[in-house]
């Protein structure tokens, strides 16, 4: 597994990229704080993504969320919570 090592420095670049793709997809971020509401998910919660391209093609992934994911979760609810 490739540990991640982020620069500070570059989340501050995304800053207007961040803004503008928040401006173009307002429902995106009402749709997590939903998701990540208090209780609405718990140990076992069963998250699944689909990505659709232009052709139509697709790929899927999912996740059991266990208790370890649990804090991580909490720290994203935060972080869209300011």
């Amino acid at each position: 597994r490739k540990e991640l090592n982020m620069n500070p420095f570059n989340l501050l670049q995304l800053k207007p990229s961040w803004e503008r793709f928040k401006f173009n997809h307002p429902r995106l971020l009402p749709f997590l704080k939903a998701a990540t509401a208090e209780s609405f998910i718990d140990q076992g919660t069963l998250i699944e993504i689909n990505v659709i391209n232009s052709t139509g093609r697709t790929i899927s992934s999912n996740v059991r969320i266990n208790s370890d994911d649990m804090e991580f979760l909490q720290s994203f609810k935060n972080i869209l919570n300011s």
